[in-house]
């Protein structure tokens, strides 16, 4: 046991969370990053909802239901953590602004390199005593995030720009692989504490559904508020309401070595892989056009332009 928890924690999870950063550096280019200044509002309010809203968001959730020092921890870690790579597809499919869901989750990607440290030492001594909190290093925490984070997604972005043909080729394999990562990454966190998940299992489905549907409630509400456009509203709920649970799962288990810290991002994973099909199908359904008609998401000006 001791070899294979060795197995898991030192190779499996850190080389998986690095293959699918390395997915999402493919579809990057240096233009994406360049969009901060195109498009400043849409991509601060991104910052902004992702750095204080989410774990500002996580903490009045954790507060309001009183869970187990446990599970808040598990919530705050997740809500610290950036979009998931699964995001952009997701808005593309609902008809989002894809681009500025790249560059949102490429800058986020990397300010939470900073920011995920702070999230995670502050709810550790908050929910789970300053003795544990204590064992827990920022310094080498970000530097560790930064090693499974930055060096793949520039691998990926240096791959395309080098080697197109290549990148364009393999965005299948990558996207597949992500996936069988992604499902392992939550099979191997639910397998360590199976007596957890299944004592919990209710609660963990409550509070996921409820932490997804308030932060993409939250995106949208704060975008509609700023008078950003249909696109825009969409790709910022999406954006905020779909997290990196990957991250969070390796978070747990490889840097903090905390394994029943990994069940909440393992859960919250399948949970919102289920959403996103639901709202993938719904913005692409007659429903879906007309619903948001109703609430005058969609006005068209006089030019045809979309406008708030």
């Amino acid at each position: 046991m001791p070899m294979e928890s060795s197995l898991l924690t030192r190779v499996i999870t850190p080389l998986a969370i690095g293959f699918i950063m390395f997915g999402m550096g493919l579809s990057l280019t240096l233009n994406d990053f360049k969009r901060v200044w195109k498009e400043p509002k849409a991509v601060c309010t991104g910052i902004v909802l992702q750095i204080v809203g989410l774990p500002t968001l996580g903490f009045a959730l954790v507060w309001f239901l009183d869970l187990s020092p446990v599970t808040a921890t598990s919530v705050m870690i997740l809500s610290a953590c950036p979009g998931g790579a699964i995001t952009n597809l997701v808005t593309f499919i609902s008809k989002g602004d894809a681009a500025l869901s790249v560059s949102l989750t490429a800058v986020n990607s990397l300010i939470t390199v900073v920011t995920i440290p702070i999230v995670v030492t502050f709810s550790l001594a908050h929910f789970m005593g300053h003795d544990i909190a204590s064992q827990v290093d920022s310094l080498t925490l970000s530097l560790g995030i930064i090693v499974i984070t930055i060096p793949p997604i520039l691998l990926g972005m240096l791959t395309k720009i080098k080697a197109p043909d290549f990148a364009a080729r393999s965005d299948s394999w990558v996207k597949r692989g992500t996936i069988v990562f992604l499902v392992l990454l939550a099979s191997f966190a639910i397998h360590g504490e199976k007596q957890m998940f299944m004592d919990n299992h209710k609660e963990l489905l409550s509070l996921a559904l409820g932490l997804c549907l308030s932060s993409l409630l939250m995106g949208a509400v704060v975008s509609r508020l700023l008078g950003f456009p249909r696109k825009h509203i969409l790709t910022l709920a999406i954006e905020v309401g779909l997290h990196n649970s990957a991250m969070g799962i390796v978070i747990a288990i490889s840097f903090l070595q905390i394994n029943s810290l990994a069940v909440f991002s393992a859960f919250y994973l399948v949970i919102e892989y289920i959403l996103s099909g639901i709202l993938m199908s719904l913005m692409n359904s007659p429903f879906g056009v007309k619903f948001l008609g109703e609430l005058n998401l969609v006005p068209v000006g006089s030019n045809g332009d979309e406008k708030i």
